[in-house]
């Protein structure tokens, strides 16, 4: 990823480089939580089709839910795959898809925004550059963070 704009001195050019061909598209998912922050991060080459978002839930996030938890989801046609309902309600966590064309419901894609900012500052070039590049954009999400996005989206925490 390359940043989209650039400084320079007055009354001069802004210079910079970017690579001509784009290589392979990387795929990157994950889930946000209130409490835990950003969890079940997961990065491939290539995109997201029914089988490989399956085993993302029953391989990565499953194992990061607890009881009572609460995973929302877009109507992307891949979370709607037999079994990942199953999956996660096996753990005593809730499904709930978001309405069609709703993005602003969801808090992630606040987070989203985020993470690709601090990937076009990283200038990474290779597969492992982004990896190294994804988890330090991660590590910069902080809880004030979080309670923004999720207060923005109409979500608040209960209190007790």
């Amino acid at each position: 990823m390359t940043r989209r704009y650039a400084r320079s001195e007055k009354g001069k050019r802004a210079y910079g480089q970017a690579p001509k061909n784009q290589g392979k598209n990387v795929t990157m998912i994950g889930a946000l939580s209130w409490a835990n922050g950003f969890i079940a991060p997961m990065t491939w080459q290539g995109g997201t089709d029914g089988l490989t978002f399956r085993t993302y839930i029953e391989t990565v996030l499953v194992p990061e839910l607890w009881e009572g938890a609460c995973v929302v989801m877009d109507n992307f046609r891949s979370h709607h795959v037999e079994g990942i309902r199953e999956a996660i309600e096996a753990v005593g966590a809730k499904l709930i898809y978001l309405p069609p064309y709703s993005p602003d419901f969801s808090p992630i894609e606040n987070c989203w925004a985020k993470i690709k900012t601090r990937l076009r500052t990283y200038a990474a070039r290779t597969y492992d550059a982004l990896n190294e590049a994804i988890a330090d954009a991660i590590d910069e999400i902080c809880q004030n963070d979080i309670i923004g996005w999720f207060t923005h989206c109409c979500y608040f925490a209960q209190c007790n």
